[in-house]
């Protein structure tokens, strides 16, 4: 009896390890232009991103996750944006998009909070984002609207002003 109780209880506490998501939770320290740090916490299919954003200049900003974990030359090691899909870029609201597209934040003052909830991203899984790069852009994403080669790949967003990686939080 003793030996069935230990086996069941090593049972119960393997299950509830292997049921733990693995890369739940994400943090990303901006570095740039624009400073902060966003937290990453993945629930379900639902991601979502926040965090306080400083020296924001004011105005529209695209914001996208990009495919190398990479920042130097000012983001442009990021490459461009995670589209493990290849499919065209689009709005974050989309049926087609890339993963990594997150639309634009309207910044009315320097310092910022940030909120972003998505359904496509995840921090674990076949098409995870983790270990990629979070870039802010310095112009608005025209969303693949914008009638050019160009907004089909990258939303016409402009020079990246900031970029952070994606990292495991402990």
């Amino acid at each position: 009896m003793k030996a069935f109780v230990s086996l069941a209880c090593m049972l119960s506490c393997a299950s509830s390890i292997a049921a733990s998501p693995v890369g739940s939770e994400a943090s990303c320290y901006l570095a740039g232009t624009v400073t902060g740090k966003l937290s990453l916490r993945q629930i379900d299919d639902s991601l979502t991103v926040e965090g306080t954003l400083q020296n924001v200049p004011v105005g529209v900003h695209a914001i996208h996750v990009h495919e190398h974990g990479k920042l130097g030359n000012n983001c442009l090691e990021s490459g461009g944006h995670y589209n493990p899909l290849g499919v065209d870029h689009g709005a974050k609201d989309d049926k087609t998009r890339h993963v990594g597209d997150w639309g634009n934040f309207n910044a009315t003052q320097e310092t910022l909070r940030l909120s972003i909830t998505d359904n496509v991203a995840k921090l674990n899984g076949e098409h995870s984002i983790m270990g990629r790069a979070i870039v802010i852009h310095e112009k608005a994403d025209d969303l693949g609207r914008g009638g050019n080669p160009a907004s089909k790949a990258n939303g016409n967003a402009g020079a990246r002003i900031a970029c952070c990686v994606i990292e495991q939080a402990m």
